[in-house]
């Protein structure tokens, strides 16, 4: 059940319109969904920069997401369900520098509400290293959301002893996913 993301973004990474409750198995083959959300709960941002002036910031993009879905019972989008998402990386003038593994797992779904959560664990794989990132989203269908921020959690090379934290945005335009690493030694 692989699918191109378009989610703007791990990511970065990477967004058609799919109701909330609807069953994966439907949803497979009518739109591209973010990070397992639906698409109708997912609203888009700009790719904002805001950085601050002492911190290292590295800015990435995610396109060419693809995404698998696990629909963990009960049928249909749920707490539970897991995806895995896998895209190259590009930097703002859009060469190659690496690519982006994610798993996520939806952990709270309020129908009533139009609310979902997923927690998201990501690697940014670039030449020097490798950053590794945790973090919540939350999507909604009233149009709050568009990203989140994530903690950086770890890393390898260059970023071995680095933290700080990763701005996710979701963006619509060729669709990407923005990561905005805001790093701290």
């Amino acid at each position: 059940m692989a699918r191109k993301l378009f989610v703007s973004g791990l990511g970065v990474s990477v967004v058609a319109v799919v109701a909330v409750g609807v069953s994966l198995a439907s949803a497979s083959g009518s739109g591209a969904r973010v990070w397992g959300a639906p698409a109708s709960m997912v609203h888009f941002a700009k790719a904002a920069q805001v950085a601050a002036a002492a911190d290292p910031t590295i800015t990435v993009v995610s396109k060419n997401e693809v995404e698998t879905d696990v629909d963990e019972p009960p049928t249909g989008f749920s707490q539970g369900d897991e995806m895995t998402i896998s895209s190259p990386l590009f930097d703002t003038s859009g060469n190659r520098v690496g690519h982006l593994d994610v798993h996520g797992a939806i952990t709270a779904l309020f129908q009533r509400a139009g609310v979902a959560r997923g927690q998201f664990t990501f690697t940014a794989t670039l030449r020097h290293g490798a950053i590794t990132a945790t973090g919540v989203a939350t999507f909604t269908e009233s149009g709050q959301g568009g990203g989140f921020t994530a903690a950086v959690t770890g890393g390898t090379g260059a970023y071995q002893k680095t933290d700080g934290q990763v701005r996710v945005i979701f963006t619509s335009e060729n669709p990407t996913t923005t990561f905005v690493y805001h790093l701290t030694d």
